[in-house]
């Protein structure tokens, strides 16, 4: 079966590769372009050179998992003195998690406890904006043997076969998954 990769469009890649191969703890592999290699559960992190400049929010983002609160406080502290950014995506105030930007602007949430991820390795899911969550859920289910944990309407999540490494996670937003991150099946 194929697996998931998630690819980042960067002005400068190498360095945003290397900030979340820092902020993740992984592995970075430069011998073919810049990826970031999980050293446990995962999906490797690819970073590509683009000229584009970031517009508007991504369709794609990353869910960054904590164990505890004073974790999560832990992570968005070490992200931020890291160069991380506080982002406002039109989120409630009373969300649980928090909304943080890379170097580049690119959004990341970093999740308050929850034991459905306990097994996911720092990256709690792949979160992908789309028109039509369940559909997308299944053919990318199909394409990589994924199983489906859950789905609604307006959501629909996938976890892999062995129990370990992050969800993805379909949300519905009609804007689709544009922007500077893509996740791909190779």
């Amino acid at each position: 079966m194929a697996s998931v990769v998630v690819e980042f469009s960067a002005r400068e890649p190498e360095r945003l590769a290397r900030w979340w191969a820092d902020v993740l703890g992984w592995r970075l592999d430069t011998g073919s372009g810049f990826v970031v290699q999980p050293t446990g559960p995962g999906v490797p992190l690819r970073f590509v050179a683009s000229g584009r400049v970031k517009s508007r929010k991504n369709g794609v983002h990353l869910d960054l998992r904590s164990e505890t609160h004073d974790d999560q406080n832990r992570i968005v502290e070490r992200l931020f003195n890291a160069g991380a950014r506080f982002a406002d995506i039109d989120q409630s105030s009373e969300v649980p998690w928090v909304v943080m930007a890379d170097l580049e602007g690119n959004e990341l949430c970093v999740l308050e406890p929850r034991k459905v991820y306990a097994n996911t390795g720092p990256v709690a899911a792949v979160v992908v904006d789309t028109p039509d969550p369940r559909s997308d859920a299944r053919t990318m289910a199909a394409a990589t043997g994924m199983e489906l944990a859950g789905e609604r309407t307006e959501f629909a999540s996938l976890h892999p076969v062995s129990g370990e490494g992050p969800f993805l996670e379909f949300l519905e937003n009609d804007d689709g998954p544009e922007g500077m991150l893509r996740v791909l099946v190779e």
